[in-house]
């Protein structure tokens, strides 16, 4: 009552494939590199630290940037350094893991806070609003430079941007109408590139290089980057526009004014940033955005089940489940996926409804069973046992993911049982999670949320049973 043995057999033999050179990564780094204010590669112009001051806060721009202040709030961006599982997993890493794998962690979600040097060792009820704010408007239109492609991994990473605040200017995509404005705007050509993404949604482990999270490299590999989709091409747009980019494999040009007092209409990007974190609401931020999350996570995929005609009683049915990213710039499910979880729930009854084959049903307080069609990976420590804390990790010891445009299917055999006649029914449903129950509990303790469990997709097929 499993997956068949040849799709077992590749399955595994691809993950000890990847398990290898994971494991060869990590002992082959002799240099754990460094920016200028610890493990995060965030910097500033001189290397010196910025003034936190100089970072006005999001309601200042919302004075005259409406619409974008309006989409931002309530997105996980600006709730990055508050976000409770967040906020739980950074404090467990510095109880653990010490104060520069922390600073690590906030080189992401506060950038300028390590880059003043508030962070860490500042307490955390004495850090002013710029820090504990996270991702606000001003953390990205105060990047000047990007310095991780020819940083230490070749790639952007582990907050790889480098900061110059300043009150009078600004830097974005261009455009825009300075002689109206209070700041003049710089324009930089890697605001529209995926590359200023991938500065923080790429996390490489410090000490040996395992790539943690690696949206970056997926989308680099897809056919998303070889039509030039960029990330904001999809994440910086509603969820329709964002199907739309996937379903023609063209970007759309969004247009609109800068601002009340703007004289013209030019491409301006939403700025909502959404992904598929559909607790967002429960972890800190905002229902708009929650629910755009969920619209997006069942716009990613498909589901199809092949069967036969008919089967005889007695014998064994043979079911093809197929999942396929349709609508996904990278592969599915993505960044940190050792904590992710998609899989597939199948069940097969007969003609009164009895069910004579399950796999993949949710149990709370376990992970999947081993004959799931499942996707996302297993972490592992240096020693080879299985850990979902990302400071730990030195190696994957399995991991399957779809990538962009792509599918997988496996074949489930269902044994009939001798005495079924008329119709049997197969029925799947595809689910996501962010983290599974144990690891939400382990992680969070105290201020524990149940997270979403999200459903995809789902498929269903008739078939008859025959003596």
């Amino acid at each position: 009552m499993s997956i068949t043995t040849r799709h077992v057999v590749v399955f595994f033999v691809t993950l000890l494939t990847i398990a290898a050179t994971c494991v060869t990564l990590a002992r082959s780094s002799d240099k754990t590199p460094r920016g200028p204010f610890g493990l995060s590669m965030v910097a500033t112009a001189d290397d010196e630290k910025l003034d936190i001051t100089l970072f006005e806060g999001d309601e200042y721009c919302g004075e005259c940037h409406e619409r974008q202040f309006s989409e931002m709030q309530g997105s996980m961006h600006s709730i990055s350094h508050e976000d409770t599982l967040y906020r739980s997993a950074a404090e467990m890493a510095l109880r653990e893991a010490g104060p520069e794998v922390y600073a690590l962690c906030s080189g992401c979600h506060t950038p300028q806070g390590v880059a003043a040097g508030l962070v860490p060792g500042t307490p955390e009820e004495e850090l002013p609003e710029a820090v504990i704010s996270g991702i606000q408007c001003e953390t990205c239109h105060s990047v000047e430079s990007l310095n991780g492609v020819d940083g230490p991994w070749g790639e952007p990473g582990n907050g790889s941007i480098v900061l110059a605040p300043d009150s009078d200017r600004k830097f974005g995509p261009g455009g825009g109408d300075p002689e109206m404005s209070p700041h003049t705007m710089e324009s930089r050509e890697f605001f529209k590139k995926s590359e200023f993404c991938a500065s923080c949604h790429t996390v490489i482990h410090p000490f040996n290089g395992v790539r943690l999270e690696h949206t970056y490299a997926e989308w680099k590999a897809s056919p998303y980057a070889e039509a030039g989709i960029q990330c904001q091409d999809c994440h910086m747009r509603e969820v329709e526009e964002a199907v739309e980019v996937a379903r023609t494999m063209r970007p759309l040009e969004i247009v609109g004014l800068s601002s009340p007092v703007a004289e013209a209409e030019r491409p301006i990007a939403r700025h909502f940033f959404v992904g598929g974190n559909t607790n967002a609401a429960k972890l800190g931020g905002g229902e708009r955005h929650a629910a755009m999350a969920g619209d997006r996570l069942r716009s990613a995929a498909t589901l199809a089940i092949e069967v036969p005609d008919s089967v005889r009683a007695g014998e064994t049915l043979k079911v093809g489940v197929t999942v396929a990213n349709v609508a996904a710039g990278h592969s599915l499910p993505t960044s940190l996926v050792e904590l992710r979880r998609i899989w597939v729930d199948l069940r097969v009854t007969d003609d009164s409804g009895e069910q004579i084959f399950r796999s993949g049903w949710i149990d709370r307080e376990a992970d999947l069973g081993e004959d799931v069609m499942r996707f996302g990976a297993l972490a592992g420590d240096d020693q080879g046992r299985p850990t979902y804390k990302p400071w730990e990790v030195a190696q994957f010891l399995w991991k399957r993911m779809i990538p962009a445009k792509e599918s997988v299917t496996d074949v489930f055999e269902v044994p009939v049982p001798p005495g079924a006649e008329g119709s049997i029914k197969v029925d799947a449903r595809l689910f996501y999670v962010g983290a599974p129950e144990f690891v939400a509990r382990a992680l969070m303790g105290e201020r524990y949320v149940e997270l979403d469990t999200v459903e995809m997709a789902s498929a269903s097929a008739t078939l008859s049973a025959i003596q």
